[in-house]
Formats: C-alpha cells, structure tokens, sequence
C-alpha cells in the first residue's frame, strides 16, 4: 500500500482520510523533491602526525587531536 501526505507539526498527515490501528508498523519514504549533493572536490583526510617509536600505539582523544591541530595551526 502506498499513501502520500505531508509533515505538518512533526507528524505525518495522510492526503486521503485513513485510519491505522495503533501499533501498525510504517516506513516513512521522502519525496523525490529531496536533493542529495556529492562533492565536487574530494579530498583524503589529513590526520595530524604525532611522533611514537611504536605506530599505532598513541590512543588519541579528541582533546588530544584538538590540541595538536592548535598547535600546527599556531606553528603557521
């Protein structure tokens, strides 16, 4: 079954007048006015280089990845 309606204050409102017992399971599929963008230059991810005599042993937290980035930044 396939049924059209709109958003409106949060909830699905059918275009037809239709009622659905409570629990009935639905998939809510967006319109074909949706536009999905790609972008035009992809680039790799730059990950910041933290030196360590064993690679892959440094557990970084994003504390730790904000500061160095700060740091780079400042060395410019």
């Amino acid at each position: 079954m396939k049924l059209s309606g709109r958003i409106q204050n949060g909830v699905v409102v059918f275009d037809e007048a239709l009622s659905l017992p409570d629990g009935t399971q639905v998939t809510v599929v967006v319109g074909s006015d949706l536009v999905i963008r790609r972008a035009q230059n992809r680039k790799r991810v730059e990950f910041p280089l933290v030196p360590s005599s064993a690679p892959g042993s440094v557990h970084l937290t994003n504390e730790m990845i904000g500061q160095i980035l700060d740091d780079q930044d400042a060395a410019r």
